[in-house]
C-alpha cells in the first residue's frame, strides 16, 4: 500500500478513503471534518430544543445562522476526504452547500438585525416582506436555500463508498434529498397562518423541523464518528 493510500486508514486496517495530497494535509482534514461535524450536530440539537421548549426565536435564528458556515466547513472536509474519482461529486455538493449557506444565512441575519431592531424606524408594511413567516419572500428564499442543502447531501453521497459506517452515511445523505421537493413546493402553497406567523401552518413547520433535526443530526453524528476514527493511530 502506498503512503498516499494509508492516510485514511482505521486502526483495524480497513481503509475508509484517502487524501490525494498525502500526509501533510490528512491531519488537517480529519480535525476540520471532526470539529465541523460536531458543531453542525450541536447546532441541530440547539435548534431542536429551541422548538421543543419554545425558546426565544433568537436562539432558533442564531443556531440556524451558524449552521450555514458550519455545514460548508463540513462539506469542505468531505471534499478533501473523497477519493479522486469521487471529487467531482463532492465538489458539486460543496457548490450546492455554498448556495444554501448564502441564502439561509442572509435570511436569519435579517431576522436578527433588521426585522428585530428596525432602528430607522421603517413602516411595518415595508418590513413585512422580510419577516420569516410562510407567504413572505424571505420565507421562500429560505426554503430554496434548504432545497440546495438537500441537493448538496445527495451529490456528496457517492463519496461514502466504504462499508457499514460509510454506507449508513450514504443512505442518510441520499434520503435527505427527499426533502428537496417539499422545500421547493411549500412556498407555493397558501399556509394557514396569521400575520404573526402563528396557526396550524406554523405548528406543522415546527414539528417537521424537529423531526428533520433528529434525522439530519443522526447523519452528521455518523460523519463525526467517521472523522474521529480517522484520527485514531494505526496499528
Amino acid at each position: 500500500m502506498t503512503k498516499r493510500n494509508q492516510q485514511f486508514q482505521l486502526p483495524d486496517g480497513h481503509r475508509l478513503g484517502y487524501h490525494e495530497h498525502g500526509a501533510p494535509n490528512s491531519n488537517s482534514v480529519t480535525q476540520l471534518g471532526f470539529w465541523s461535524s460536531v458543531v453542525v450536530t450541536l447546532l441541530l440539537i440547539i435548534f431542536h430544543l429551541s422548538l421543543a421548549f419554545d425558546w426565544s426565536l433568537d436562539v432558533a435564528y442564531g443556531s440556524s445562522f451558524l449552521l450555514a458556515p458550519a455545514f460548508v466547513t463540513m462539506m469542505v472536509s468531505i471534499h478533501h476526504y473523497a477519493a479522486p474519482e469521487n471529487k467531482v461529486w463532492s465538489q458539486l455538493g460543496l457548490s450546492f452547500a455554498i448556495i444554501y449557506a448564502v441564502m439561509c444565512s442572509l435570511t436569519y441575519y435579517v431576522q436578527l438585525t433588521f426585522v428585530k431592531n428596525n432602528y430607522l424606524p421603517i413602516a411595518e408594511e415595508v418590513v413585512a416582506p422580510f419577516v420569516f413567516i410562510p407567504g413572505t419572500p424571505i420565507f421562500a428564499q429560505d426554503m430554496l436555500g434548504y432545497a440546495f442543502m438537500t441537493a448538496a447531501t445527495l451529490a456528496t453521497a457517492p463519496v461514502f463508498a466504504g462499508e457499514k459506517l460509510e454506507s449508513w452515511i450514504k443512505r442518510l445523505f441520499i434520503f435527505h434529498a427527499i426533502l428537496f421537493l417539499p422545500a421547493m413546493v411549500i412556498p407555493t402553497i397558501p399556509m394557514p397562518v396569521n400575520e404573526t406567523g402563528t396557526g396550524v401552518g406554523n405548528l406543522v413547520g415546527r414539528y417537521a423541523n424537529m423531526v428533520w433535526c433528529i434525522y439530519f443530526g443522526t447523519a452528521t453524528t455518523l460523519v463525526t464518528v467517521l472523522f474521529k476514527r480517522l484520527q485514531e493511530p494505526r496499528r
